[in-house]
Parts: C-alpha cells; sequence; structure tokens
C-alpha cells in the first residue's frame, strides 16, 4: 500500500496500521493527515476500487499515534472485516486492559468502545489482566525470572525464525555452547546476590531444551543449584519441546534437579501437517512423551497448538484440540501461525490456511477451552499472524505459569542468559533490554560479552537507579 504522510513524520504508527488491517494484501493507497494543532487525525483510503475515511482526536498532550491508528482503523473497517483486535496494533493489548483494570473501569467494555476490540478478544484481554494484577500484588522490586536459553533444535521447523540450531548438523557446538553457559551462570548467581535479588520463575527455553542428554542436563541444573540461592521459587519450567526428545530418563534428571512444570508441544496432531512444516515426530510420540511427564511425577503440564499451519484445516484442528483436551493437560497454549521473514514458510511463499480459516479454529478453541475450565492469562500478538490474531496460554486454576506472565506482562525484570536472549531490567516503568549474541557460536567466541552484559543488568537495577524511579 502506497502511503503518503500530511503533517507528521509518524511513519512507524501508520504502517503498523497497515499491517494490522492489510496484512497479505497488495496495492491501494492510504493519505494520513495531522492537524497543525497535532490532535486530529484523518485518513483517506482507497483500496480495492473503494474509498473510505475516518478521524480521530488525540488527547490533550498525548501524542497523535493512538489518533493516527484509529482514523486509519475507522477508514479500513469500511472497506474489510473488522479486525478482532480492533484499532489495537501493538503485541501487548493486554497493557491497555491492565491500565482500565487500574482506573477501575469495565474492561470489556471500555476495549470494545475506545478500540473497537471484538467481545470474544475483550473478554480474553480481561481475563489476562486480571492474572497479572493477581500475581503483581505477589512480586516486589527483589522479584526476578530467570531464563536459560539452549538453542538446538532436532530439525528446523517451516515456520521458524528463531535462533535455533539443528542438532544434526552442529552437534559438535553443544558441548562448547555449555561449557560458555556454565560459566555465565556462575557470573549471574553472583550478580543477582549482589543486587539482593530472588529468583521467583525459573524457564529453560529453546529450541528444544529436551535434545541435551540427561547428564548435559543435570550437570547444568547442578550449576544453577550451586549459582543462585532459589528458596523463593515459585515455578520452574523445562519446555521440553519436540516429543521425539523426551525420554524417561531426561523426564527423571528434570524431576531430580526441581523442575515442577513441562512443555511437551506437539503443535498439530496430524501426520501430514507435521510433515508440511518439517517436525520428524509422530501425533503417536507426543502421547507417549506426554504419558512419561505424567508417569514421572508432573502435575503440571503444558501442550502447545498453532492454528493455521499449511495443510491444515477447522476439522483437523479441532480434532487435535480434543484429542489434547482429553489428556487434562494443566495448560493449552494456543498460537497463531506467523509467516516470519526468516523462515522457510516465508521464503517459499508456502500456501497456509486463509484468515477465515484461522478464525474459526481460534474460535472453536476459546469456546472448548472454556468449556473444559479454562481461562485465557496471558496472550500477545506477532507481526504477520494469519488474521491479525493471537498467541494466547490457557489454565487450569492454580496453575498460571509465572515465567510467562513476568515476561509477556513485563511484571518483573528478566534475566536471561545463554545464546538468544533478552534480559529486561524493569524498575518502575523504565524498561531497559539487554541483547545476547543471537548465535550459538557467536556466543561461544564472545564469551567476553557475558561479563558486559551483566554490569549493565546491575547498572540497571541498581540501588541508585532503582531508588530514582520510585
Amino acid at each position: 500500500m502506497k502511503l503518503t504522510l500530511i503533517g507528521h513524520g509518524r511513519r512507524f504508527a501508520v504502517e503498523q496500521a497497515v499491517l494490522n488491517y492489510f496484512p497479505h494484501r497488495d496495492g491501494g493507497s492510504a493519505v494520513v493527515r495531522l492537524s497543525e494543532s497535532g490532535r486530529l487525525a484523518s485518513v483517506l483510503i482507497e483500496y480495492g476500487g473503494q474509498a473510505a475515511r475516518g478521524r480521530a482526536w488525540a488527547a490533550q498532550g498525548a501524542p497523535p499515534d493512538n489518533a493516527l491508528r484509529m482514523a486509519f482503523y475507522r477508514a479500513a473497517r469500511q472497506l474489510i472485516a473488522p479486525p478482532p483486535w480492533g484499532a489495537l496494533t501493538g503485541v501487548r493489548p493486554v497493557k491497555k486492559a491492565l491500565a482500565l483494570l487500574e482506573d477501575g473501569r469495565d474492561v470489556v467494555k471500555g476495549l470494545q468502545q475506545l478500540y473497537g476490540v471484538s467481545a470474544v478478544r475483550a473478554r480474553m484481554a480481561a481475563d489476562c489482566a486480571e492474572a497479572g494484577a493477581a500475581l503483581r500484588d505477589r512480586l516486589d522490586g527483589r522479584d526476578i525470572a530467570l531464563y536459560i536459553g539452549i538453542p538446538f533444535c532436532p530439525t528446523r521447523c517451516a515456520y521458524c525464525s528463531f535462533v535455533s540450531q539443528s542438532v544434526g548438523r552442529d552437534a559438535g557446538l553443544i558441548d562448547r555452547y555449555l561449557e560458555v553457559l556454565h560459566g555465565e551462570t556462575v557470573l549471574a548467581g553472583e550478580t543477582v546476590r549482589s543486587l539482593g535479588l530472588r529468583v521467583r520463575a525459573l524457564y529453560w527455553g529453546g529450541g528444544t531444551p529436551a535434545v541435551l542428554t540427561a547428564e548435559q542436563f543435570a550437570r547444568l541444573l547442578g550449576a544453577v543449584g550451586d549459582a543462585f540461592s532459589l528458596d523463593g521459587l515459585e515455578e520452574h519450567t523445562v519446555e521440553a519441546g519436540r516429543p521425539d526428545a523426551v525420554t524417561e530418563e531426561k523426564l527423571a534428571a528434570y524431576r531430580e534437579g526441581g523442575v515442577t512444570r513441562v512443555s511437551v508441544n506437539p503443535q498439530t496432531l496430524s501426520r501430514p501437517v507435521l510433515d508440511a512444516i518439517g517436525r520428524k515426530h509422530t501425533p503417536e510420540q507426543f502421547f507417549t512423551a506426554f504419558s512419561l511427564a505424567r508417569a514421572a511425577g508432573f502435575r503440571s503440564v503444558n501442550t502447545d497448538l498453532i492454528a493455521g499451519l499449511p495443510g491444515d484445516s477447522a476439522e483437523g484442528f479441532a480434532s487435535g484440540l480434543e484429542r489434547i483436551l482429553s489428556l487434562a493437560p494443566e495448560n493449552v497454549t494456543v498460537h497463531t501461525l506467523a509467516r516470519k521473514r526468516a523462515s522457510r514458510l516465508a521464503a517459499e511463499q508456502a500456501a497456509v490456511c486463509p484468515p477465515e480459516t484461522v478464525e474459526a479454529m481460534l474460535d472453536y478453541a476459546v469456546s472448548r477451552l472454556r468449556e473444559s475450565g479454562y481461562a485465557p492469562y496471558y496472550l500477545y500478538r506477532q507481526k504477520f499472524s494469519e488474521g491479525g490474531f493471537e498467541n494466547t496460554g490457557w489454565t487450569k486454576p492454580g496453575h498460571t505459569c509465572v515465567y510467562n506472565l513476568c515476561m509477556m506482562e513485563e511484571l518483573s525484570s528478566v534475566l536471561a542468559l545463554g545464546a538468544g536472549g533478552v534480559t529486561k531490567a524493569i524498575t518502575g516503568r523504565r524498561i531497559e533490554r539487554i541483547a545476547h549474541c543471537k548465535y550459538p557460536l557467536e556466543y561461544i567466541e564472545r564469551r567476553d560479552t557475558i561479563e558486559t552484559k551483566l554490569a549493565a543488568f546491575a547498572d540497571a537495577l541498581s540501588p541508585e537507579r532503582v531508588g530514582s524511579t520510585l
């Protein structure tokens, strides 16, 4: 879409709106104006032989970005079906819901009236806001979450844009990577102790952490236990990931190391769809892995599904969800496929489910999960997601994942160790992001940057700087 900006240079806000309403639609044009006062936004969109206008006022003294987005939304909804999140274009719509909750307003009505959010999505955001507020009330400024990245996978999925490496091609890197990670763990523990911080949630992500052998993981778990005081730990998660990497021996090592929660993620229970996205496991291997997790004593298990995968259908997705529900996992995470630029799906321009099919999948999931006793507790959106929909974590009562809420709603600082991790140092309303080396080999070869990153984290959370934000 051709953009013309008049009276302002807020291109990013406008481009986000275009991406929200016209993600895979070519052609058309939009003229986006801002008055001299900086308060009145007006938009003219010409698309598909039709034209539509929208206007919105910015609040006195507020930046005009929200007004520009709302004006664009009011014009766009005359030309296309209203998007599920209305005028909201950001990745964290729950922040708007939390703000309404803190103001004592009706969150569902507020999201619908102020931003044009659909009733279903407004209710989901309201539930997530309540879950976030409940956790926030239990945390204090000393509490942090700890993330440890294992960026290796058995194979690379077609939709993946993460920095994970294929084990078959890069198996030799793992031992070198773990050596550097062990050293970083020691230094990070010293930093956390010096700041008087308390680890409330520990999360092993990837990649696929289950690619590590039981012995490798046990050594890492021992290093973490030696480096950090875990007396205040409320939750300890391993995102085991691919079912074909999960074994009885590894699960036993997790349990012995104090892990309380695991994720076993099939993404789909259709064998043809698994083949299409490059996952080499079978649906049967998922059920075996889930049974092994239960037999190992895990009473908090998460499973992931993705709506919109190539070759899938609304009926196939619904069937997979029903089979998941028959297992009664404590958490079910429903993702919307996002065609990231760095993924094979994007490179090959592979055909995926149309937005209306994705909507049918997600609507079915919302209905069935609520009927089955689950509630949404965190959600976020991604660029290039089909239909502009969301990723949502659903939980049974008492099984909210602390790490997911801390990370997505930015309720506490998150210290990330390992390649590809992003540390968030949060003090009051200030959030300082500290990115690690992106790739495993870079992380190994540039281990000198570890101390620099930890020093930046310590500086951001130093008593002097923390005190200045109170």
